[in-house]
């Protein structure tokens, strides 16, 4: 999944996404159940476990500019975010979850790919991050 931009499912997710974001409730929602489907991962493996951080990240991050406490990135990669959470939490997408492990790669794809698109954007959130646990 080289191209995520020309995937349907993503798209639709990208949809979702402008919507979400400022729908509390719903929002709420999506970070439970990012966080439930999280929980259900084994990350004893070393690649699971780092994909599974950088989409801890990404949540972090969102949440971080939901609350007004961090806006150093632009709307639409936020909205970008959003779609990659909803891509990753919606059972049928590209390779439906039920397809053991098979479907998880393809929704770790998609994080992954947002997550190199706006690689520049989340070092500086981490930095951030890093300054308010420093200071």
């Amino acid at each position: 999944m080289k191209n995520v931009e020309g995937n349907k499912f993503f798209e639709n997710a990208r949809k979702k996404a402008g919507k979400l974001l400022t729908n509390n409730e719903r929002m709420k929602q999506l970070f439970n159940v990012s966080k439930e489907k999280l929980s259900e991962i084994d990350v004893s493996a070393v690649t699971t476990s780092k994909l599974a951080n950088r989409l801890r990240t990404l949540i972090r991050m969102v949440k971080a500019y939901r609350k007004g406490e961090y806006r150093d990135i632009q709307v639409q990669n936020i909205i970008l975010i959003v779609a990659a959470i909803v891509y990753f939490v919606t059972p049928l997408d590209l390779v439906p979850d039920f397809i053991p492990i098979t479907g998880l790669i393809d929704d770790f794809t998609v994080v992954l790919w947002v997550y190199n698109k706006l690689q520049e954007e989340i070092d500086r959130f981490l930095e951030w991050e890093n300054s308010l646990q420093e200071g």
